[in-house]
């Protein structure tokens, strides 16, 4: 065991799918990561086991056992080794070390975590930066009435929204949200201007980056909560204003459960073997992951790049979003639905290793 062992984020960087994370969230990450020696014959974990962290083989070499007995090999030397040994969940493989090894570990769910937080934080970019700012007399409630996301909300729920959101007064100066934070309220901007920025490090250095400004009609905070993710950015107010706010026991009651379907794995093959829908799988993890295993016929689309492919879709095609986490799925179908899609999350995929084509 090598507790307490510092982890640099340039070995992070080898490993898929970390290589394109943020300065920022791999700082996160090299203080999460956990760095383990075992000898010779050791078993990492056993198939059928649920499956809790990732495993990097950083130095030595394991056998991978599947149930038929087939043996894997992986050296620390192979490209193999710069993804985790199993992401299925539960563990489709037995892992015996086949020399000593150094592995290095974190929690599955924390990775999810951040890889939705560092995604939906780009994808938030490249949104506010071709958004039109509303003008500042605009109504809020009128604004959220012409989102193509009350479309999917069952007219008795809208009266219970609005019914639900409370009003916040708010100062110059005040932080409304904080990143890093958990999420705990979606926010409609009723009066004032608010500023959004996102911490960035770069070089050892922090800097604080300006992504746009907030005015009355503009909705900010629902990532956090679909995605349980930490904010990913900061809102603070630029002059004095009122904020319309709903909790987030309301807006996954009234405004995300409704607009959300999920499908089971087996569904989906009697939908294409049916023919009658035309339906895609749009897989929104990161290319590296997807390379390394995905569903035959799936089409790789980053959670980051659903916006950049929007005038691409077709409102024919039912999209099926699918990760190996659930978090950037549910938001990747989210947003599709505010688009005017029919999207639907897949739930519990298969095993995306002996899927991949």
């Amino acid at each position: 065991m090598a507790a307490g062992e510092r982890i640099e984020t340039g070995l992070l960087e080898k490993l898929v799918p970390f290589s394109s994370l943020s300065e920022t969230h791999l700082a996160e990450l090299s203080r999460k990561g956990t760095l383990e020696e075992h000898p010779r014959g050791s078993i990492l974990f056993k198939r059928g086991e649920e499956n809790r962290h990732c495993h990097y083989l950083l130095a030595g070499s394991v056998d991978l056992a599947d149930a038929d007995f087939n043996i894997t090999r992986v050296s620390s030397a192979d490209e193999r080794a710069h993804a985790a040994l199993d992401t299925n969940q539960p563990h489709m493989v037995t892992a015996i070390t086949t020399s000593p090894v150094r592995v290095l570990l974190f929690d599955k769910d924390y990775v999810d975590l951040v890889l939705t937080w560092d995604q939906a934080g780009n994808y938030l970019v490249q949104d506010l930066e071709e958004d039109e700012v509303l003008d500042a007399d605009a109504d809020w409630m009128s604004c959220l009435l012409q989102s193509r996301l009350f479309t999917s909300i069952p007219p008795a729920n809208i009266q219970q929204l609005f019914a639900k959101f409370e009003e916040a007064r708010v100062k110059a100066d005040d932080v409304v949200v904080n990143q890093g934070d958990p999420g705990d309220f979606f926010y409609v901007v009723k009066s004032g201007v608010a500023r959004i920025s996102r911490r960035i490090q770069s070089g050892g250095d922090v800097t604080d980056v300006v992504l746009a400004e907030l005015r009355a009609g503009d909705v900010f905070g629902e990532d956090a909560l679909i995605g349980d993710a930490p904010r990913n950015a900061t809102v603070k107010m630029v002059t004095d204003g009122s904020l319309m706010r709903l909790d987030k026991k309301d807006f996954s009651h009234l405004m995300q459960d409704p607009v959300l379907e999920f499908i089971e794995f087996e569904e989906l093959e009697a939908l294409i073997a049916e023919g009658e829908r035309k339906i895609e799988v749009l897989d929104v993890r990161l290319p590296l992951e997807f390379k390394q295993g995905h569903i035959e016929g799936s089409r790789s689309v980053p959670l980051h790049a659903i916006r950049k492919i929007v005038d691409e879709l077709d409102a024919d095609v039912t999209y099926i979003t699918t990760c190996d986490g659930g978090r950037r799925s549910t938001l990747a179908a989210y947003l599709l639905n505010q688009y005017g899609f029919e999207a639907l999350v897949l739930k519990d995929p298969p095993d995306l290793e002996s899927s991949a084509a």
